[in-house]
């Protein structure tokens, strides 16, 4: 006997929902869960972890996928993200879970005993991952290499919520991204992306607002201690947070790409602060300070000789620092760059020079004019041999490169005296000079047109 028609209905519905169902929690593409579906497993491992254990949550994206997509299609970019679930999958574990977040995104979830490294567990999840996507991808009869960058978050350490799990995970992947792949482990201390986020936003009110001004830090010769230079420093003082000091608020202008803001208008400040100068018969050099993202920014050289020429003023006197930590990570991509500044006639310094790398080599690559040696050489000058040892190794090393020396931090009088029987010619620091707004500076500027006129200079 047939089954009735109803019945019949009444269990193809019955599939058709329980289709539906999946697809409602895992991705059609890859056949894992999608964000639904690790959303709902990820409160079920919570409530786990409560009950003693802890969770560690993966970021992976991948690096490379955009050049596929785009180069073959979306057929080609559908298979490569295929082939990667399958190999996320062979690095987990029964219990973990991997899941499609979306585009070329995904998650794993592993649960961790209580008393196990957490971060160590993970970082040894990011490597099995890594060793995964050593192996060349075959896609449409070609070959390629996608690499990935994974970054970790663990609950409880590192969050109380899935929410938060999440972004401090996606933290750690963009930072693993920026240094230009791997793993990376978000870290107790780090500041949270949304106050990142929320810090950007307030400095880029702040900039069209008038909450940011500029101090200027005088630079010496030695031994006239005659004022050579002005090194611009932005301040802000923002409505809700009171004064926050560039240590906090630059680091994050550069990660959220406001620092590009930033500089232009550092930059035009100077420009204008340059030009009521230059009428008063007050022509100081400057210092400003430039990050490695603004030297990427397509054009950014062009963008500074306008904005120079704009206002009438020479390049000559402007002198663009760069920390040597920058240097080091982005010489080669800035080459070009540096050349067309150095064409437009501005100076290029190396700023906090010995902090980072410094090598004879890396110097004689670098088109640098002015090295301007870190204020932690200065703290122990002149009673600590090893500092002195130190100091006149760094001397010699930009003697032979033929740069100008600026010794930043110096305080004390022992310190000047010091430096000048070694023939150096400009300083800055607090023992002669704090960072000071513009009116300030005019009355010390006019100051020194004064004497040196008086002098006959």
């Amino acid at each position: 006997m047939t089954a009735p028609p109803e019945i019949t209905g009444t269990d193809d519905a019955g599939r058709a929902a329980a289709r539906l169902a999946h697809l409602a929690y895992h991705d059609p593409l890859t056949g894992l869960p999608n964000r639904a579906g690790l959303a709902e497993r990820l409160q079920t491992a919570l409530a786990a972890a409560d009950r003693g254990g802890r969770l560690v949550l993966l970021s992976i994206d991948l690096d490379g996928f955009k050049l596929v997509n785009d180069g073959l299609g979306h057929a080609a970019g559908d298979e490569l993200l295929c082939q990667v679930a399958r190999r996320l999958e062979s690095v987990q574990r029964p219990t973990d879970i991997v899941a499609r977040h979306g585009g070329d995104e995904f998650v794993l979830l592993a649960e961790v005993e209580a008393d196990t490294d957490a971060t160590a567990a993970a970082a040894a999840i990011g490597r099995r991952i890594g060793e995964r996507m050593e192996t060349p991808f075959t896609v449409a009869d070609a070959e390629f290499r996608v690499g990935a960058s994974v970054g970790a978050a663990i609950y409880p350490d590192d969050a109380s919520d899935a929410e938060t799990l999440h972004r401090h995970a996606d933290w750690a992947m963009y930072q693993a991204k920026e240094s230009g792949g791997g793993f990376a482990a978000f870290r107790d201390g780090h500041t949270d992306p949304l106050v990142h986020m929320s810090m950007a936003a307030a400095l880029r009110r702040g900039l069209l607002d008038g909450a940011l001004h500029i101090e200027y830090q005088p630079i010496y010769s030695l031994p006239s201690r005659a004022l050579v230079g002005l090194e611009a420093l932005s301040r802000w003082r923002d409505p809700t947070r009171g004064t926050v000091v560039p240590d906090v608020f630059i680091p994050v202008a550069e990660k959220t790409g406001v620092i590009n803001a930033l500089g232009d208008w550092v930059l035009e400040q100077v420009c204008r602060d340059a030009v009521a100068w230059e009428a008063l018969g007050l022509r100081p050099n400057f210092g400003i300070n430039v990050s490695p993202r603004q030297l990427q920014r397509p054009g950014f050289a062009a963008d500074v000789a306008a904005t120079v020429a704009r206002h009438g003023l020479d390049p000559r006197r402007f002198i663009l620092e760069l920390t040597e930590t920058a240097w080091s990570l982005e010489a080669s991509r800035m080459m070009p760059v540096l050349q067309e500044l150095i064409t437009a006639g501005f100076a290029l310094a190396l700023d906090d020079f010995g902090a980072g790398y410094s090598s004879l080599s890396r110097l004689r690559r670098l088109p640098v004019k002015v090295i301007k040696i870190d204020r932690a050489f200065m703290a122990d000058l002149p009673e600590d041999p090893q500092a002195v040892a130190i100091v006149e190794a760094i001397l010699a090393l930009a003697n032979a490169c033929h740069c100008d020396v600026v010794c930043e931090g110096v305080e004390t009088a022992g310190q000047i005296e010091f430096l000048s029987r070694r023939h150096v010619r400009l300083v800055q620091g607090f023992g002669l000079a704090r960072p000071q707004p513009v009116e300030a500076v005019t009355a010390l500027l006019a100051q020194e047109l004064v004497a040196d006129r008086r002098s006959g200079g």
